[in-house]
């Protein structure tokens, strides 16, 4: 889901400070002081539990982290770990998972061409926001 900044932050960077995936940082606009970003957002809510006027709120538009609509929420990738924008192909931008006992891959591109793997809910969201044509046709 990820979260998102409301008007009413105060600015104070409890927020910035809590978040260990370094997910928040000083907005570009004087409106809102800090902002979210969804692709590093981890929805540890770590952030929520240390703002002092509740200026996180969840963002609908974007998917939960291992919840519905991520593959690694399903029985199918039990026990596999993802990247959590730590750490992201530098192809095309997926986030890297990792099964039991595995090495960190890119479920994209290590797939032959023609074919799809499972994506990151989040990154396909962040790719249709802005405009780009996905990569399921790349070889690995």
């Amino acid at each position: 889901m990820a979260l998102r900044v409301l008007d009413s932050c105060i600015g104070c960077g409890a927020c910035e400070s809590a978040c260990s995936r370094r997910a928040i940082g000083q907005a570009d606009t004087f409106a809102v002081m800090y902002a979210v970003d969804p692709l590093l957002c981890n929805d540890c809510m770590d952030c929520v539990t240390v703002c002092p006027v509740d200026a996180l709120a969840a963002d609908p538009e974007w998917a939960v982290c291992f919840g519905r609509g991520c593959p690694l929420g399903s029985s199918r990738y039990r026990d596999w770990d993802c990247s959590q924008g730590s750490d992201r192909c530098l192809v095309c931008g997926s986030m890297l998972w990792r099964p039991p006992g595995g090495e960190w891959v890119c479920s994209v591109c290590r797939l032959p061409p023609g074919t799809r793997g499972a994506r990151c809910p989040k990154v396909e969201l962040a790719r249709r926001a802005a405009g780009v044509q996905g990569t399921s046709s790349m070889g690995g």
